[in-house]
């Protein structure tokens, strides 16, 4: 179906651009949101009449939207989850628990402006999501969901932190076994050997 667009929208089009969408995708969404109009006669004069209004609506809401990215922009947020001893969430972060968050700390946020790059979060750690305040302004924001306790809340360690312990541990206990086997495999070999075939020193 053919759909005028009431404000810009990302990867589809600017305020007064006529573009086809899915049926399903303008009524479900566009429509009772305020963002496009079936792309009929009557409703291409109303939006003719209306344009310099939905204009400068279209201009508030950008810079709305930029003010709250300046709000958001590098920060952290930690959101901490009842989870297993493997860090396993018992249940998950999405969309909204991450609105909620950031609501919490006095800043507006809606669940439909939030895309997980992963997908939803099962599992300790540390995530990246995408908020699209408006079609022009993206920015991302770091999702640190830490394991609830009785005693507290414990936080992930990051993978970066401690990749080069673990290799040393792993090298360490590598040179160990090696080790601990070589001089035994010797003894072996030499006291099984006839005594006129054993090696000189």
């Amino acid at each position: 179906m053919d759909v005028v667009l009431l404000q810009k929208i990302r990867n589809l089009g600017d305020l007064g651009d006529t573009v086809k969408v899915r049926a399903g995708y303008g009524r479900n969404y566009l429509f009772p949101r305020g963002m496009a109009l079936p792309a009929t006669k009557n409703n291409m004069a109303v939006f003719q009449e209306r344009r310099a209004e939905l204009e400068a609506a279209s201009q508030e809401r950008e810079d709305r939207a930029n003010l709250r990215a300046g709000q958001l922009r590098g920060q952290s947020f930690v959101i901490a989850m009842r989870a297993s001893d493997e860090g396993k969430l018992y249940g998950s972060v999405g969309p909204q628990e991450i609105a909620e968050k950031v609501n919490d700390d006095g800043i507006e946020l809606d669940p439909r402006e939030v895309t997980l790059t992963e997908g939803t979060i099962r599992q300790v750690g540390y995530y990246n999501a995408e908020l699209t305040l408006h079609a022009e302004v993206v920015v991302d924001i770091e999702i640190v969901v830490a394991q609830q306790t009785d005693m507290g809340v414990n936080m992930p360690a990051r993978i970066n932190e401690n990749t080069e312990d673990d290799a040393t541990a792993e090298e360490v206990e590598g040179e160990r076994v090696e080790d601990a086997g070589e001089p035994a495999d010797a003894s072996a070999t030499e006291a099984d050997a006839p005594i006129g075939e054993r090696e000189e020193p």
